[in-house]
């Protein structure tokens, strides 16, 4: 997997370098914990090149004690409390779980801030050590999920309330600034990480690192974060990204990379199971958001192919974390996960090398569908999709799917064909025997009052005398006479 040092730039990357000697957390875990805090900080001000947010929201996945989850979020408070002033002490919030308190939470802090100096900030940055314990009472409220999807769109988020009176009010934020950072260990991440709201969305713009202890310190240090100095270029960096809004851009060879890379990302999404992709469908989208912030931290509005590479780095790990959990939650069911290239070499083995599209399409289920299929096959060397020609009568021609070199494949099936016919003429052929009349010695008797133990004697004589063979006539002719 990808190192820190390979996603690592910028004043954020060194800040959180210089950090880690004073910190037992994982360094990709403090970087991630920091990109959050930091997105929520600029938040309202940064622009991605299409004029959408640039909040860029984490989870942590690590065992507890060993995995330094709350280490991360402590070390990145360190770092970035002496440059943004008292933003993280005054608009952090946690135990948030239903729609409605999560509108309601992103209300109040906007109208408490028509009062002040600076005029509406409705910046808040929701931080969630027991991602677990809030994720399941949200699973029983249909409207958390879709709020956070709404926020993270930078879309307006609406809640319905009764006033004074029983008056209906409506609570509404146009333009949600929310930050967004959770921990949760891998044991409890598949039983509440539901399908169904991963599959709508929920899920995949929040980005996962697997994360563990980095080091041991000695005990003797009491609060070795205290060691953790304010970095000058993030204060200048904070102060020049809040003077005004600012919208970023890629420079023409970063932009010809992200183009190349979202071409790349659509085959990848459309190749793998549906119920692995729906994790990071938003993965390019959070490529550019890290871009952006990195740049803004260096007070420039123009990024750098370096520093996509970095966001690139980090995005790729952040996918590869994801597959991992999902791999091991289903083979923790019993299950194992296979991709729909997996399952189309497979069905054309069955099929002996050669099967219809339909065939192959279904053979995918709920796996993939039409697109997917495609792509695969695109992608598979030794595969092709062809048409065939058409019937006599002038029908559709048929689409096929089959292996490049498939002699082998075929001759599978001729020989179990050949094997098959071989043991069928080996085998006896059954005679059909015309039915004798019965004569009326054969014929059971009348059915008398007694029972089956009364009758049994005189069937098996019946039986017996049927059965007899007829015996040879004598040569006497007028033996019948006598």
């Amino acid at each position: 997997m990808t190192t820190f040092k390979a996603m690592q730039y910028g004043p954020l990357g060194k800040a959180v370098a210089a950090a880690m000697p004073h910190s037992e957390a994982d360094p990709i875990g403090v970087y991630a914990a920091t990109l959050s805090l930091w997105s929520a900080a600029v938040a309202g001000k940064v622009f991605q090149p299409s004029g959408r947010p640039t909040v860029f929201w984490s989870a942590l996945v690590g065992r507890t004690r060993v995995g330094r989850k709350g280490f991360a979020l402590a070390t990145a408070r360190a770092i970035l409390d002496p440059s943004i002033g008292s933003f993280l002490g005054t608009r952090m919030r946690k135990g948030i779980s239903s729609g409605p308190s999560l509108v309601t939470a992103l209300f109040e802090v906007e109208q408490e801030s028509l009062t002040s100096e600076e005029g509406r900030d409705g910046r808040v940055m929701i931080a969630e050590g027991e991602w677990a314990s809030v994720l399941k009472r949200a699973n029983r409220d249909a409207t958390y999920h879709d709020q956070l999807i709404n926020a993270w769109d930078g879309e307006a988020v609406v809640n319905t309330t009764k006033g004074k009176g029983g008056k209906r009010e409506e609570q509404r934020i146009d333009v949600p600034l929310l930050g967004y950072h959770v921990h949760i260990q891998p044991g409890r991440w598949a039983p509440l990480v539901k399908p169904e709201f991963a599959l709508g969305g929920a899920f995949n713009r929040i980005p996962h690192f697997v994360v563990s202890q980095s080091k041991s310190l000695p005990s003797s240090v009491k609060r070795p974060l205290d060691a953790v100095k304010e970095t000058p270029a993030l204060t200048r960096a904070y102060r020049w990204a809040r003077e005004k809004a600012r919208e970023m851009e890629l420079s023409p060879e970063a932009a010809d990379r992200h183009d190349a890379y979202r071409k790349a990302f659509d085959a990848r999404m459309a190749s793998l199971p549906e119920a692995v992709s729906c994790f990071f469908e938003r993965g390019d989208e959070n490529l550019l958001r890290i871009a952006c912030l990195l740049v803004a931290a260096e007070r420039k509005t123009v990024i750098s192919v370096k520093a996509w590479e970095a966001a690139e780095a980090m995005i790729e790990y952040s996918m590869a974390c994801t597959e991992q959990l999902v791999n091991e939650s289903q083979q923790g069911t019993g299950r194992q996960m296979k991709s729909v290239e997996q399952i189309i070499r497979e069905s054309l083995t069955r099929y002996g090398g050669e099967a219809t599209r339909t065939l192959i399409l279904r053979s995918l289920g709920t796996r993939g569908n039409a697109d997917s299929m495609e792509a695969a096959i695109e992608a598979m060397p030794d595969v092709v999709m062809e048409k065939r020609a058409g019937s006599a009568k002038g029908g559709p021609k048929p689409v096929v799917v089959r292996f490049v070199d498939a002699t082998r494949e075929h001759e599978r099936p001729a020989v179990q064909r050949a094997q098959e016919q071989t043991e069928s003429e080996e085998r006896p052929k059954l005679t059909v025997v015309p039915p004798q009349r019965k004569t009326a010695a054969a014929r059971p008797p009348a059915k008398k009052a007694g029972g089956p133990a009364r009758e049994a004697a005189p069937r098996k004589a019946a039986a017996k005398k049927a059965v007899d063979p007829p015996k040879e006539e004598s040569a006497n002719p007028l033996a019948g006479l006598l």
